[in-house]
């Protein structure tokens, strides 16, 4: 087995982690961003997961309303927290920034078809022993 596979996160990679979310969250409550796709969407910041050196960070989003233009809006937000990264940590002391990559978060909608599949499977072995 491999033991990368094994290993939890500290408690310090969850920490962060979770500043960074709340951090990332108040700002998109707050910033008036220069792309107008980030103002007029509602984005949810899920989670956010950081690497062992703090040095990569990954950003789950979704959008509430579904995903129309997700891929334009990850886009988006790659590009503009770029220069949003300073202000962000700087209040969190951290001896690096870490490096923001945003992923869309598709979580509720991989859920929504596996209970789907499920309920699909059950009605078709009902009908099948009756």
């Amino acid at each position: 087995m491999n033991k990368k596979l094994l290993l939890k996160p500290s408690n310090r990679m969850l920490r962060i982690g979770e500043n960074l979310r709340k951090a990332i969250s108040y700002k998109f409550q707050v910033y008036n961003f220069q792309e107008e796709i980030l103002n007029n969407s509602t984005i949810l910041v899920t989670e956010v997961r950081v690497s062992k050196d703090l040095a990569n960070a990954k950003v789950y989003v979704t959008t509430l309303g579904g995903k129309d233009n997700s891929e334009i809006l990850i886009e988006a937000l790659n590009i503009e927290f770029k220069k949003l990264i300073g202000p962000l940590t700087r209040g969190m002391k951290l001896r690096k920034t870490p490096k923001l990559r945003f992923i869309l978060d598709d979580s509720y909608e991989r859920q929504t078809h596996i209970d789907t599949l499920i309920k699909t499977a059950k009605l078709n072995s009902r009908t099948t022993n009756q």
